[in-house]
């Protein structure tokens, strides 16, 4: 992401990056959301919109006060059981935040290539120019045209 379109500070990327590893956290061959660089695609996100860019720089700011209220050092330095704490009570008191974090998190997670390759979905190729696509195999629906209809008729 180029400078222009940043707008969190290095120490909220740290602070963004621990929560996402909190949210989703490394499982097995699969990386944690913050270890994957998630934080940067909810940073473009919240570049997007005005609206958004203030809600997340004052729910960062919320997570570093929840933060300071659990150890000196920051959120990225807590133990993950403080981590939590302090996630807790941000999501209490900032749910609107709290909301937009989980939603950006698992819509940047759950789209990255990495990701889908450790859960085993194969990523269509996109179609060649000029080739024709299949079409769908109707008899798929034959099992729907046989039930009665759900409405009334009138």
């Amino acid at each position: 992401m180029s400078a222009s379109r940043q707008v969190f500070s290095a120490a909220q990327r740290q602070a963004l990056d621990a929560a996402l590893n909190r949210i989703i956290p490394p499982q097995g061959d699969r990386p944690g959301a913050g270890d994957l660089g998630i934080g940067g695609f909810v940073e473009s996100v919240a570049v997007g919109e005005p609206g958004l860019t203030r809600l997340f720089v004052q729910g960062l700011a919320a997570i570093e006060i929840a933060a300071a209220e659990r150890g000196p050092d920051g959120f990225a330095a807590l133990s993950g059981e403080s981590q939590d704490a302090a996630l807790q009570a941000v999501e209490a008191s900032h749910a609107e935040f709290f909301d937009q974090l989980v939603l950006q998190v698992y819509n940047g997670y759950y789209t990255n290539l990495t990701v889908l390759d450790a859960v085993g979905y194969d990523v269509p190729s996109p179609p060649v120019p000029g080739a024709k696509l299949e079409l769908l195999d109707e008899t798929l629906l034959e099992a729907q045209r046989q039930r009665p209809p759900f409405w009334t008729r009138v």
